[in-house]
């Protein structure tokens, strides 16, 4: 086998699409063709089903997959690794939160990007949760995941905590809830609560501080932003990283209630199992440990602004109640 019939087994397998793969190539599609056929044959096993609509990895190729994107990666990197000062070559998928795709990782980003131009950068955002992340990683789905869990979170020489994400539970102004000096977990208990999905882990942090079921079925609404959108509609509380309301508290459409959770988030970075081999990653490390001090700080905003703290419109002495270490 060679680079060029690995590569086009990629593509062809990330597009589902031997003519796609071909315009992203450059190629013809009988030479696309040709390629995935003599990697068959040297694997001697078929590694798409052809079908109308496309092609679709078999079950052979699934687990192919994860070993050609560590080859392709290793030899990106191999064209500079002989020369550790030269410039970083190579391609990169990160996976991430939405909270932290949003609001942490473009400030990381921007500074790899700088650091490191020739590297090509690929974001996937995950929705479903830690577990979700972890699976597309050991899949070789994506090189690193960056997401949130619930302390202690996952420990080991493939994880790294970076830090603790400061979360808050808001309502509108006029929720029956912003009325109390201090708000139990057993009132949430009976309280509408709006959550991304059931998997994300602001909904598990909420589950796991709660004494009792939810006696009021949640809201499911997909994103943090739907979720946002939700609250200030008065559908209900949610418990969200204080970074994503930021504008929401300034503009006083969201008040902060005063519950005090026994539940830490924090930040973790996953790795796949050769990242100390990596350059690619151990760059990537260098900049989030740069940033990550600043990610527990919640007096921060998303891009580093001071956030002023919030009175409560009915007392205009309430301190916010903050989840964090």
């Amino acid at each position: 086998m060679d680079i060029r019939q690995l590569n086009a087994f990629r593509v062809v397998s990330q597009t589902g699409s031997i003519t796609k793969a071909a315009a992203i190539l450059g190629y013809s599609q009988s030479a696309v063709t040709s390629q995935i056929k003599k990697l068959e044959a040297v694997v001697r096993a078929p590694l798409f089903e052809r079908r109308r609509e496309g092609v679709r990895l078999t079950p052979g190729g699934e687990r192919f997959l994860p070993y050609v994107t560590r080859l392709l990666r290793l030899s990106d990197e191999a064209m500079s690794v002989l020369a550790p000062k030269a410039s970083l070559v190579g391609r990169m998928t990160i996976g991430a939160s939405e909270s932290i795709t949003t609001y942490r990782l473009p400030d990381v980003i921007r500074h790899f990007h700088s650091a490191h131009p020739d590297v090509r950068l690929t974001l996937r955002t995950f929705h479903e949760g830690p577990a979700h992340m972890a699976e597309a990683l050991a899949r070789g789905d994506i090189d690193v995941a960056v997401t949130h869990c619930v302390d202690p979170g996952p420990e080991g020489a493939q994880s790294k905590r970076l830090a603790t994400e400061p979360l808050t539970l808001v309502a509108t102004p006029e929720h029956p809830l912003a009325e109390r000096d201090v708000v139990t977990s057993a009132d949430l208990c009976g309280t509408r609560t709006l959550i991304v999905q059931a998997t994300c882990v602001y909904d598990v942090a909420l589950r796991t501080a709660l004494p009792a079921d939810r006696t009021v079925a949640p809201f499911q609404f997909g994103t943090i932003e739907a979720v946002k959108i939700a609250a200030r509609s008065g559908q209900g509380v949610a418990l969200l990283p204080k970074v994503a309301v930021t504008d929401q508290l300034l503009a006083g459409e969201l008040v902060e209630l005063c519950w005090a959770s026994p539940v830490t988030v924090s930040s973790y970075a996953l790795w796949g199992e050769n990242w100390e081999e990596s350059r690619l990653l151990t760059a990537l490390d260098a900049q989030l440990d740069r940033v990550a001090g600043e990610w527990h700080r919640p007096d921060r905003g998303p891009h580093g602004g001071i956030v002023p703290r919030i009175p409560s419109p009915s007392t205009g002495s309430r301190y916010p109640g903050l989840v964090s270490g």
